[in-house]
């Protein structure tokens, strides 16, 4: 089944969930919850700028060859700034089998997720053979926005203590509009240094859709891939405390395709 498919039937099966939860009541117990949570992916931030310093040198490099064969790289330097941001809130339906004190709970919900990934500043110096070198910099930024379904399974440690930890594990996955409409913008700038020739200067900035480069590239003869789906794995521990008899507050971090810090409230009935 495609994705598409799945994402117009959620909203169905979710809608049925909470019309049906009244008589369903005496197997188990049920809540509703609302959340929101901020994204990044800065803890891997050092091994981030590692692979892009390499994988920038290898372009630069190989740009620079197709032009001067006969160049070869024999040392480089790169200073790579990397951040990245992003937000998530979402509505959650979570049934408890075991009633008030369960401590399993299956959960169902819909979220929207913003990353946003970026280069703010990439400078580069580059050293070859034959007396020259090359001095550039660039930038970068790309956005997604995707609006995903996800199942997940909780487990409460101690739930009858009004304030107790738990875990999550779930899964999920947004349409392939998302990836579509998802943005990338950037900008190189740069000048090569050959010993008695004249210097060159490379310059290109662009902006667009993935939708408008898999065009591009498919219209210059060049296969692009876009899956049909983007996945989510979840992953966090957290804490759940009783404000009132019905009402809770919940806080919890992990992994969200990234890294997630998020709080909610939930009303138990």
């Amino acid at each position: 089944m495609r994705i598409k498919k799945v994402a117009k039937i959620f909203p169905v099966f979710l809608l049925a969930f909470l019309l049906f939860a009244p008589t369903l009541s005496a197997q188990g117990h049920f809540e509703v919850g609302f959340h929101y949570g901020r994204w990044s992916i800065n803890l891997l931030k050092s091994l981030i700028e590692e692979g892009i310093s390499d994988a920038f040198n290898n372009q630069i490099v190989e740009m620079i060859q197709d032009e001067h064969p006969d160049l070869e790289d024999v040392d480089y330097t790169f200073d790579v700034d990397f951040d990245s941001s992003g937000s998530n809130y979402g509505f959650e339906v979570r049934w408890y089998p075991g009633g008030e004190n369960g401590s399993f709970s299956l959960g169902l919900s819909v979220e929207k997720t913003s990353m946003t990934v970026e280069l703010p500043e990439v400078s580069a110096s580059i050293e070859f053979t034959e007396d020259a070198n090359f001095q550039g910099n660039a930038n970068g930024k790309f956005v997604i926005n995707p609006l995903s379904f996800h199942l997940s399974f909780r487990w409460d440690i101690l739930p009858s203590s009004r304030v107790h930890p738990y875990i999550t594990f779930g899964f999920g996955a947004a349409t392939d509009t998302a990836l579509e409409e998802a943005e990338f913008s950037y900008y190189f700038s740069g000048d090569l240094d050959i010993e008695g020739e004249e210097l060159e200067h490379f310059e290109e900035e662009d902006s667009k859709t993935l939708e408008e480069l898999k065009e591009e590239l498919e219209d210059e003869g060049e296969e692009f891939f876009l899956p049909g789906f983007i996945p989510f794995i979840q992953l966090n521990l957290g804490l759940k405390a009783e404000i009132t008899e019905n009402l809770h507050l919940l806080v919890d971090a992990g992994v969200w395709d990234g890294f997630l810090i998020r709080g909610g409230l939930a009303f138990r009935f």
